[in-house]
């Protein structure tokens, strides 16, 4: 068993890690509030853009963003999704696990988040470009340049495919790691059943072309927003239960040194009281 030095020693470093949970709790918290509003406010944008373009698919026939039965699928563009920091649980283990054989040899990755970056070298996977400044102030501006890229990326035809993986966000303590297959579009018997008519001038495959590109910014804007609603709040539950296990650790190590201090005074009472009697016997 330790000895009262080691066990202060110990229970001092716990204090100290249960403070640095505790703050990052409260900061993560803090994030939380700030990037729920911030979704909140474009999902009614994203579910009336998802409806718009359903209808626009709908009604097109020919279409390089379009499936095609006879294309083949060589290479696969993936946008991935993660965190820059670690401390969130199973936030980014979750992505990569959904991923895992998923990515072929030819194919190539946008990493998103250092963590990302980190899992593509360490399963020599191609990276096209690093993204590592996204965080809960991430705008629609940087979403569209990103976007611009995909897009051109794909109407040249440097890639066949395009995938993106994200983290939807269930509830505060729900996540579930998502993919997303942007282009080509399949179309569904979802996309059919669009409701009322409307006239799509000159023609749905021009409207298609044109606005692809406010589709997939949205998409973009919107699965990396909600990503990092999914980060912080995995972050600020693996806080918490950290401190919550940190204050029971602290506790249990406290009853232990208290013992120990009662022995140490038991024996050293013993040996006086031994010392004593052995004199008196003299």
């Amino acid at each position: 068993m330790p000895n009262l030095s080691e066990l202060k020693t110990q229970i001092a470093s716990v204090k100290d890690i249960g403070k640095i949970t505790g703050a990052m709790e409260l900061v993560a918290t803090a994030k939380l509030k700030r990037i729920s509003k911030r979704v909140g406010d474009i999902h009614a944008y994203l579910d009336e853009i998802y409806n718009v373009f359903n209808y626009i698919i709908s009604h097109s026939e020919d279409s390089i963003f379009l499936k095609k039965p006879n294309k083949e699928i060589k290479k696969t563009l993936w946008v991935i999704i993660s965190s820059n920091l670690g401390l969130c649980g199973g936030y980014n283990a979750n992505i990569f696990k959904k991923i895992k054989g998923l990515i072929g040899p030819d194919d190539e990755v946008v990493a998103i988040g250092n963590k990302a970056v980190s899992y593509c070298n360490s399963n020599k996977l191609t990276i096209r470009r690093a993204i590592t400044n996204v965080d809960v102030n991430y705008t629609s501006q940087e979403a569209n340049y990103l976007a611009s890229d995909l897009l051109g990326w794909y109407s040249q035809q440097e890639i066949d495919a395009l995938n993106i993986v994200y983290t939807k966000f269930i509830n505060n303590v729900t996540y579930e790691p998502t993919i997303i297959n942007l282009f080509p579009i399949v179309k569904t018997n979802e996309s059919k059943n669009t409701g009322e008519d409307i006239l799509l001038e000159p023609d749905a495959e021009t409207v298609l072309a044109t606005g692809v590109s406010l589709y997939l910014n949205t998409i973009i804007f919107g699965t990396i927003l909600e990503s990092q609603l999914s980060e912080q709040a995995s972050r600020r539950t693996a806080m918490e239960a950290a401190t919550k296990n940190g204050k029971e650790l602290s506790e249990t190590l406290s009853i232990a040194y208290n013992r120990k201090r009662q022995e140490n005074i038991t024996q050293e009472i013993s040996e006086i009281v031994g010392g004593a009697n052995a004199q008196s016997d003299d």
